[in-house]
């Protein structure tokens, strides 16, 4: 069952703004696994298998997009590329395991340079 805790699948601008400029929402998808004591794991692959848990599905995506936030930015802060994402239909068949319960996805606000980073130019003498 694919899900999504939050409306909206484009990398649309928010109205807060960071530094003066407009926020961009960068998505990436987190799995989210049933353990067998009932917690609930949700794990972002992309940003190196991410994970935080909750007693609820709810809870640990909540938890997870929060540290995805801080992951995201402290990689950002470090003069680093924002992580690179992957489609839905991207994602790894392996990721698929029996104790995963479903997926959904997390947002992540970053600046406008860093969402889309302007690419090099090459100019002809």
């Amino acid at each position: 069952m694919i899900w999504a805790m939050l409306r909206g699948l484009s990398d649309a601008p928010t109205s807060r703004a960071s530094k003066g400029g407009r926020m961009y929402r960068i998505w990436y998808w987190a799995t989210i696994d049933r353990e067998s004591d009932g917690r609930f794991i949700a794990s972002i692959p992309d940003l190196g298998d991410l994970a935080a848990c909750g007693d609820t599905d709810k809870d640990a995506v909540a938890h997870v997009t929060e540290l995805a936030g801080e992951r995201v930015r402290a990689v950002v802060d470090d003069g680093q590329a924002v992580p690179p994402r992957r489609h839905s239909s991207e994602m790894p068949s392996h990721i698929r395991r029996s104790k995963e319960v479903g997926r959904a996805i997390i947002p992540v606000e970053v600046g406008r340079r860093e969402a889309w980073p302007t690419p090099p130019y090459h100019m002809s003498a």
